[in-house]
């Protein structure tokens, strides 16, 4: 039978910003530009990561394999992990995203197949044949899931409810690792001993040699319709046709890389991994490698698996070596200028502008983009165009201003129009609203690297009882837009309603998950006011409880339906954001009705020092006020760092 658990715990991890950032971007050989290079670490540092994937709910997953845990990281760098299971170490390896939505992964000493949804509920399903020693995984054409056992010489074949069947590979002790959807329909496989397999999804098996010692590992679709495989003992990347014919073994760039994991990328070109080298190679699909690319300790970061992410940039897992036995997860850029934020109708352009930095209906308001040069080396020059501004119909759409100058951007820097002295972008959206969410985009073009990007564009006064001259007005328009609410009731916000525990419940794990997130069923009553199963949030409240974030309101209740007091709120948001076992610096007295010490003395004040908060007003906090609903968008924008316009 198959065995559910769940347990979650959460660290913020550092975003590459300027220069100070927290990956050492190096080197560039051959004719390649530079790319950045950024690293982040899984919670337990000393653990390997063994293996990564896009999951389709935007984020990238990965396995912690020491630590016993599959781990969320979103493109931003805010890592979630959550543990297979208490008392043992199934040591998880390879993971890939199933055609159910979920994320499907090896327990190799476990000698298991484990899935996690997207929520981080975890269920476990045994291989039939003992001691298999499974290795790698994949989805398949056919709609479930596929995966190499290296120590029982066959391929496996799991559906999505869990069902396993095996197929014997012809060559005996052929060493399966690495498996991969082709675009032929079938699925291709790797063998040690110097053969390609490829298996129809019936399970017939034919198989094609390479060169003698040559060791192919990892394998992967590549863009021009073939497949390609690392060659780890020779150094070398191999290409073989759909019909079995291996069409060119291509040497790496430094001999002794020993290529391990490879992946297509967003830039038509391959991507793979030298473990024993520590860098990223790039190669085209005339098999010309084009560059390294070094991480910061380079062989001693051991790098394996590699894959697309949703953000255009590749991530990879490092596994480490014997003389470092700690892994991260690095992010790769495949280009040199990266999207990240806009600021909208932060400038006034004209006398419908409000500057409120919310675009309204019937405004024309200033757009201005922000681009990151990630090259180290070389400053870069560039003008952008827009065109393209579109949106639910009614609406009338307009580009006023259609072209920008962004100058010439200096090494790791971010600019935009304003900064760079340049006129920026003028948008115009007038008519009635379509619909309470109401967004629209349009497309930027650079002129450097052929860089196309679309932008998203939140159109304000999206609740009657929230007028762009309330107090918390951008921070709602914000909360709203990225899904963490939907509002009170007939279509209203209620800034002033006091949030309930329950509701704050909900609130701070669609902060911490974003807007997708949904928490597993309970499987267990925690507090005897929030029985399960029950009502809309004791899924929530449980989760909350799980992760270390509430021990609940004393006497083994939770008291949902109690406001949330703002003293309260600060112990909230730090857990939510730092982690179960975070505890703050001790107070010094900032708030002149906050007491040192008290009970949230310490909490409150590193709030303030954090930038979440500053106050109620006249040097006071209000520790014993109510948290209302307005304040509340405050707390969660401020804490997840939640982005109106984000790229």
């Amino acid at each position: 039978m198959p065995k559910n658990r769940i347990a979650s715990t959460r660290v913020r991890r550092s975003v590459f910003c300027a220069v100070t950032f927290p990956a050492l971007v190096i080197s560039v050989s051959g004719i390649a530009s530079a790319q950045v290079i950024t690293e982040f670490p899984p919670q337990l540092s000393l653990s390997p990561v063994a293996g990564i994937a896009a999951g389709s709910d935007g984020h990238m997953w990965f396995t912690d394999a020491l630590a016993n845990r599959i781990g969320r990281i979103s493109t931003a760098g805010i890592i979630t992990e959550f543990s297979i299971s208490t008392g043992q170490s199934s040591w998880p390896t390879s993971i890939a995203a199933g055609p159910d939505g979920n994320l499907w992964f090896i327990e190799r000493n476990a000698n298991q197949i484990g899935r996690i949804t997207p929520a981080g509920s975890i269920t476990e399903f045994p291989i039939p044949t003992a001691n298999s020693g499974p290795e790698g995984i994949a989805a398949g054409p056919d709609g479930n899931l596929w995966f190499t056992e290296s120590s029982g010489n066959k391929i496996g074949r799991i559906t999505t409810a869990g069902v396993v069947t095996e197929f014997p590979v012809p060559t005996a002790n052929a060493g399966v690792i690495g498996i991969a959807a082709g675009p032929d329909g079938n699925l291709w496989f790797t063998e040690a001993l110097d053969k390609i397999g490829r298996i129809t999804t019936t399970g017939t098996i034919t198989e094609f040699p390479t060169t003698p010692g040559s060791y192919p590992n990892s394998i992967a679709a590549g863009p021009d319709g073939n497949l390609w495989f690392s060659e780890n003992s020779s150094s070398k990347i191999g290409r073989i046709t759909t019909a079995g014919a291996i069409t060119g073994e291509f040497p790496t760039t430094t001999a002794g890389s020993g290529p391990f994991g490879i992946a297509a990328g967003p830039d038509g070109n391959l991507w793979f991994t030298e473990y024993e080298l520590g860098k990223i190679g790039r190669m085209t699909t005339a098999g010309l490698a084009i560059g390294e690319f070094v991480t910061p300790l380079m062989s001693l970061t051991g790098p394996k698996a590699i894959c697309a992410g949703p953000d255009g940039n590749l991530w990879f897992a490092e596994f480490g070596q014997e003389a470092s036995p700690f892994g991260r997860i690095g992010r790769i850029t495949t280009g040199d200028l990266e999207a990240q934020w806009m600021f909208v109708d932060v400038t006034a352009v004209g006398p419908s502008s409000n500057a409120n930095g919310v675009l309204e209906a019937g405004e024309t308001v200033q757009v201005a983009p922000a681009w990151l040069n990630s090259d180290i080396f070389n400053a870069v020059a560039f003008t952008g165009t827009a065109s393209n501004l579109t949106g639910p119909a009614g609406p009338t759409y307009s580009i006023d201003d259609d072209s920008t100058d962004y100058g010439t951007v200096d090494v790791a820097t971010t600019r935009n129009c304003n900064n760079a002295g340049s006129d920026c972008y003028a948008m115009t959206v007038s008519g009635a609203r379509p619909s309470q969410h109401w967004d629209a985009s349009f497309t930027e073009s650079l002129s450097a690297g052929s860089t196309v990007h679309s932008w998203t564009l939140h159109v304000g006064e999206s609740f009657p009882d929230v007028p762009t001259s309330q107090q918390f007005y951008t921070y709602i328009e914000n909360l709203f837009h990225n899904g963490i609410t939907a509002g009170c009731a007939g279509g209203d916000y209620c800034p002033d309603a006091p949030v309930t525990r329950a509701q704050m419940a909900v609130f701070l794990l669609k902060g911490q998950g974003g807007k997708n997130y949904t928490p597993p069923p309970c499987s267990e009553t925690l507090f005897a006011d929030e029985p399960c199963p029950g009502g809309p949030f004791v899924d929530w409240v449980n989760q909350l409880a799980k992760q270390g974030i509430t021990g609940g309101c004393g006497g083994g209740n939770y008291c949902p339906t109690d406001p949330v007091r703002r003293d309260q709120m600060a112990a909230f948001l730090l857990k939510a954001l730092h982690g179960a076992s975070y505890g703050p610096p001790a107070c010094t007295e900032t708030f002149t009705d906050v007491p040192c010490p008290s009970q949230f003395a310490s909490w409150i004040e590193e709030l303030s020092h954090e930038g979440i908060t500053a106050g109620c007003g006249g040097g006071n906090y209000c520790p014993a006020s109510s948290n209302t609903r307005g304040q509340m968008a405050v707390f969660l924008v401020k804490t997840f760092g939640l982005l109106l316009y984000g790229s």
